[in-house]
Formats: C-alpha cells, structure tokens, sequence
C-alpha cells in the first residue's frame, strides 16, 4: 500500500535505467508493407544516433503536479473504476536543474551549481515523480527490450499526422522499476509511439504500465513524452520537450504531473559534476577571513527580502532574507543577510482552502563573506509537515498570495 501523505495524497516513484545496446534487426508485426519497415528503422536509428551524440548538457526542469481527490459518492475500489474525475484537492510546483551525462539523469535544486542526487524523490517530498523522460525509455523500447511492435495507420493530432506504433516490454524484459514502500519493484509495461511519416522524426512516446499488484493503492501509471529538436553546442539533438505522468490509486484518487523543460544547454569548459565541494585551486586569489560560526541557540529574527508571489514560485527557488534586529548575543547583526531556497509551494483546495509554504535558510552573510549555518524555526506550523531544515507556514485563501516583507519569522540557531 502507497505511504499516505498529508492531505491524502498517495505516494510512487518511477524509474528506467538501461545501457546503450547494439540492436538487433527488429521488426514490425502485422504489416508485410516495405515502407512501413523501413520508417520505423528510420525513427530508431534516429533515436540511436541521438543518444550517441548528445553531449553533456543540462536542462531547467519545471513540475506542475496535480493531486484529484476520489469522486464524490464513488469508492473506486477497484482500478477499473478509477478515473481521473474528482475535484482538484492540492497542486505544487518544483524546479529544478536536470544533468544528463551518459544518458543517466542527475538533480539538483535550479541553480544549486552542483548536482547532488541521481534520484529525484531525495527532493521532492511525497506525491508522485519520476525519471527517464530524456533517453532511458527511448533506448528501453527502440533498444530490443520491446516486443511485438505494430503498425496502426496515421493519426491526427494538433502537430500534424504521423504514423502510429504500438510496443509490449514484457515483466521478464522490463526494467521499469517503481517504489511506494518498501523495496523497488518491477512492471511490465507497453504503449505506443507517433513518427513523422516524412522524415522518421519521433514526434511522441507513450508509456503505459500493466495493473499493479492488489497489494499497491496504485493502479497504473501513464507517461507521455512529446519531443522536439534543441540546438546544444554546435549540434541539434532530439529532447523532451512536454511531458506527463498519470497516476491513478485504489481508491479513486489520481495525480497529474506536467513537466515543462527549458534553457538546455551544454555544460561549458572543463566543468564537471561533483556531489562534494570542489577542491581550491592553486591559482585561486586568497580567500578573506571567512565569518565565524554562530554558537548555538542564537536567535534570528528575518523578514524577506523579495517579495515570493504563489502564482508563479516553486519549490527549488531561492529566497534571501535580511536580520531585522541583531541577535541577543551579538553574533549576528541587524541587516546581515540570510540566503536560501523554498522546499515547498503548495496550494491546497477544500473547505479550508491554503498555501503551504516551506523555507530552508542555510547561509547568513555579512559585508561579503558568507558562513554557512542550520537553523530550526521557531514560530512555523505542524512538524509532521516539515521539511528537515525547513520552516512550514500556512497561508488561507482561495488565491494567490504575495509573501512580501510584512512576513517576518523567528529561528534558531542548532
């Protein structure tokens, strides 16, 4: 059973990793016509020939995730009956920076400046999110893991008309893996995609999971991945552009993810990725004196400094924040600055309609020079609700709110 999250929300993440293969000669099933072939060889050996020349790169990615509530007066017990059809119970946005270096993906927070995790639910707290949308479902189904591909004619859709594959990734093939609780697990999974009939281009993959298990609150899963050609560097190369996860639960609840990539580009120099801080160069000017550490227990009193307005912050965004007075014990002074990052933008929906908004600082700096500090609020909400680090402030109403320098809260330091 999914791990319940506040505000009802179900939990699951999903993942693909796969190798790049050499491919066999795959065929297309239930057509005997030539050209039918030869388009699909075309599409994957596009697909291939990406993957291979894609260079280092990074892409903004930004994550609209929907939450459904069951219908009114419908148990959706069972996976036939769930739908996607109950009112909107919460929705949040994430941003974040996504590495993309032999085809495996790497996060961080938008602007962290180094990319910290290969597993994107070490930043995004509960809900639904997943993995894969840039190569790894690409090279899974025109790789050799699907089977049974298909030919269903032309399809019309808003970007034109393009011919229409079906694929089956059998259970024993499949390396689609998803975690709710406990250890990941395995699915097998089909679906189909659209290409350009003139040129082989892949336009659009769908990914469709089989039922899971009776034991899972999840039903199934449902992606869809519409790409486009992006100049990186000196080449243009086949990425995500829109993207969509599905989820649908037991007991009639569902969740829309819509991801939106932008501002790719290629990671510039000699720049590498670490998961520690870089080591000092030797050319390096001297540093100044850096700011001594606060002692512990040192109140903060902090107002912002730049107003967050809920229509269109996010998760993974930077906030700074000013000392409004100077501590009692004198460590820290009236107007240092604080610098962090929203962990949280949440709105949910109801009869007690509010925004959930969950701040980290993490840096206080003072005439230039910055230490690096952990704090704990002191005046936030419900700690079931808290990021670790983080303050969680509730904020009613139906709309949009400015959190603008009138908001002021209390920290300490750990």
């Amino acid at each position: 059973m999914a791990k319940p999250l506040p505000y009802g929300r179900g939990s699951v993440t999903r993942a693909l990793r796969v190798c790049l293969v050499l491919l066999a000669a795959t065929a297309v099933g239930r057509t005997a016509d030539t050209a039918v072939q030869q388009l699909f060889d075309q599409a994957r050996d596009k697909v291939i020939d990406n993957a291979k020349r894609t260079p280092r790169y990074t892409c903004v990615q930004n994550i609209t995730r929907t939450q459904y509530a069951p219908e009114a007066g419908k148990k959706g017990a069972s996976c036939a009956t769930s739908r996607m059809l109950g009112d909107i119970s919460s929705h949040d946005r994430v941003r974040l920076d996504v590495a993309i270096v032999n085809g495996a993906e790497m996060f961080s927070w938008a602007g962290a400046g180094k990319f910290e995790t290969k597993n994107i639910d070490d930043l995004i707290e509960g809900g639904a999110s997943g993995s894969g949308d840039f190569a790894s479902f690409l090279l899974s189904v025109f790789g050799g893991e699907a089977e049974k591909i298909g030919y269903e004619g032309l399809k019309e859709i808003p970007q034109g008309r393009f011919a229409l594959f079906n694929y089956i990734v059998p259970l024993e093939k499949s390396q689609y893996t998803y975690h709710t609780t406990g250890a990941n697990k395995t699915i097998a999974y089909g679906g189909t995609f659209l290409v350009d009939p003139d040129n082989g281009e892949l336009q659009r993959l769908t990914v469709e999971t089989g039922e899971f298990p009776a034991s899972e609150n999840v039903c199934r899963v449902d992606d869809t991945m519409d790409y486009h050609r992006v100049k990186i560097g000196s080449g243009n190369f086949m990425l995500p552009e829109v993207t969509t996860m599905d989820v649908l639960f037991r007991n009639g609840g569902a969740s829309h993810n819509e991801t939106v990539y932008s501002d790719c580009r290629e990671f510039a120099g000699e720049t590498t990725i670490r998961f520690d801080d870089p080591e000092p160069s030797a050319k390096a000017a001297p540093a100044k004196e850096a700011l001594s550490p606060l002692p512990a227990r040192t109140g903060l009193h902090i107002g912002l400094e730049k107003t967050i307005d809920t229509a269109t912050a996010a998760a993974g965004d930077e906030v700074a924040g000013v000392l409004l007075e100077d501590a009692k014990n004198k460590a820290a002074h009236k107007n240092d600055r604080v610098h962090g990052r929203i962990l949280r933008m949440e709105q949910v929906m109801g009869s007690s309609p509010h925004w959930i908004v969950a701040i980290r600082f993490d840096a206080i700096e003072r005439n230039g020079q910055t230490q690096p500090v952990s704090l704990r609020p002191l005046n936030d909400g419900p700690a079931t609700q808290r990021p670790p680090g983080a303050g969680v402030f509730i904020f009613p109403g139906r709309g949009d709110v400015a959190i603008d320098a009138k908001f002021q809260s209390q920290w300490e330091t750990r």
